[in-house]
């Protein structure tokens, strides 16, 4: 019966180890992720401030640049409108090529 209680009390002794070594390498993995987290955070704030000043800029920019997708959508249209007027040429005239 003494050699069932010691090594109960062993057993006991092994099982707390394990558990404290688990719980320490699981409380060091959250101080990791939470450090990596914080170094986000700095980061965001950081890029936050330094972009604002560009906020004014970046829509007027924003702005004339549908200005310039208006004009190029005008411009495909009558690209390919001409294709279409040139390819009813290239018929008539017999040297349209297969593409």
């Amino acid at each position: 019966m003494q050699l069932l209680t010691w090594l109960t009390i062993i057993y006991l002794i092994v099982l707390v180890l394990a558990l404290a070594v688990s719980l320490i390498a699981i409380f060091l993995y959250l101080w990791k992720i939470g450090s990596a987290l914080a170094a986000v955070e700095r980061a965001l704030v950081k890029t936050k401030a330094n972009t604002q000043p560009l906020e004014g800029h970046v829509e007027a920019i924003n702005g004339g640049l549908v200005g310039v997708r208006d004009g190029l959508r005008l411009v495909d249209g009558h690209l390919a409108s001409t294709d279409d007027s040139l390819e009813f040429v290239a018929e008539r005239l017999g040297i349209r090529e297969n593409v």
